[in-house]
């Protein structure tokens, strides 16, 4: 089960690789904090975990929201449009990682839609009989790790041949 330091990994990579160049940091910190938001169900939402806040729906409406919120600016251009999507891509990275785990029965992927649960049907994360320091550990070599290296990537590679000044932003 990937917890909140992976999921944001995941999030802050997903950012630094789908906006334009430079990736703007403040879009891959917002995106790191979008995909730790859907496990807010686990702390006394009302609704049951992994159900809605893991859907598509949720994940359009937040990206959306939080475009609006934290990045504003003329009506909609294709810079708030290409955030939003960087968000929205965020946030299904934590209900995808979440299909990956062996904890569970599945996700509500199309709350509200429908109660239905799913889960990939390749599950490499998590082993319930295993130790949770091995868990742990498999959680940074499979997710954490390769994630920090492909954020820092992309902050090299994409912020390459620019003034300082622009790369800074």
């Amino acid at each position: 089960m990937p917890t909140p330091i992976s999921h944001a990994a995941v999030g802050f990579a997903i950012a630094a690789w789908t906006q334009q160049r430079p990736p703007a940091r403040r879009v891959c910190l917002v995106a790191a904090a979008c995909a730790t938001l859907p496990d807010i169900d686990y702390f006394g939402w009302p609704f049951a975990h992994r159900a809605i806040t893991h859907s598509l729906t949720f994940a359009l409406v937040i990206a959306v929201a939080v475009t609006l919120l934290f990045f504003r600016g003329p009506p909609w251009t294709e810079q708030r449009g290409r955030i939003a999507v960087s968000l929205g891509l965020a946030l299904l990275s934590h209900a995808c990682l979440d299909a990956l785990s062996t904890y569970s029965y599945g996700l509500e992927f199309l709350a509200p839609f429908s109660e239905q649960r799913y889960r990939f049907a390749w599950t490499p994360l998590g082993n319930p009989s295993g130790s949770l320091t091995g868990q742990l550990v498999q959680e940074v070599f499979v997710v954490l790790l390769p994630a920090l290296l492909l954020g820092w990537l992309a902050f090299k590679v994409r912020g390459r041949g620019l003034p300082a000044k622009a790369a800074a932003t």
